[in-house]
């Protein structure tokens, strides 16, 4: 698995992914601090991306 190919995948669903040093940031297009996830590697990365695009996904399918 490279960077690329989790950075690529993770922006098809919404999620921005970038990288200083170790450290492996996640956020929403256009997230702000407060909603931004920290990773250190790429499959934590990838988990955390999901989750971050789970919830959005789902906004208003309520069914109500």
């Amino acid at each position: 698995m490279r960077f690329s190919d989790v950075r690529e995948s993770l922006r098809s669903i919404g999620v921005v992914m970038s990288k200083r040093g170790e450290t492996i940031r996640l956020n929403y297009f256009g997230g702000l601090e407060d909603t931004a996830k920290y990773a250190t590697d790429l499959q934590e990365a990838l988990a955390l991306g999901r989750e971050l695009a789970g919830p959005r996904r789902s906004n208003g399918s309520s069914g109500r």
